[in-house]
């Protein structure tokens, strides 16, 4: 009998132990959880978009993600390839994490063919990302776009992937919020 009350005691204990109420965290606390879990998710969308073809590079509070136009767009087109709109919509995702004014969305393109129809084609390509970008509803109240055609080669233009190199898509924006 004595040994039956004394396991009932430790199971009242125990379940008395288990169901209080755990202390209330603290304001810095709170913080640094929300701020670990927003690195990890800004980490884990950073991997995503990498996967997905597009380059991350930060510098200082400026961020800016380059996308090949060979991958977003169809051949000599200012189509977006349907098949990369998941890659997009992750890349809307991703700007929304972040308090920013202006996204500024950048084309360019290689040396071949009229100089004319390069600006004017990187021009449409990265308005259909600016206005993917603003369907998506991401929080920046400045979204615009610009063609430069070939006038800012990254890569040889003699070279077959130098010109890949050069027809990209930069999305470029100023993070105000200093925590990343």
């Amino acid at each position: 009998m004595l040994k039956c009350m004394m396991y009932c005691l430790v199971i009242s204990f125990a379940l008395v132990a288990c169901s209080s109420p755990k202390p209330p965290m603290t304001p810095q606390l709170e913080a640094a959880y929300a701020k670990q879990k927003r690195d990890k998710k800004i980490s884990d969308m950073e991997k995503q978009l990498q996967a997905g073809g597009v380059t991350v590079i930060h510098l200082g509070q400026q961020s800016m993600l380059v996308l090949p136009t060979d991958k977003f767009f169809f051949i000599d087109s200012s189509h977006l390839n349907g098949a990369n709109y998941a890659t997009l919509n992750i890349l809307s995702d991703y700007i929304s994490l972040f308090d920013v004014e202006t996204v500024k969305v950048s084309g360019y393109s290689d040396n071949c063919g009229d100089p004319l129809r390069a600006v004017a084609l990187s021009r449409q390509q990265a308005q259909n990302i600016a206005d993917y970008l603003k369907n998506q509803e991401i929080k920046a109240p400045i979204i615009y776009a610009i063609g430069y055609g070939c006038t800012f080669p990254i890569a040889d233009n003699q070279r077959s992937d130098g010109r890949a190199m050069n027809k990209r898509i930069q999305i470029t924006f100023y993070r105000l919020d200093p925590r990343r």
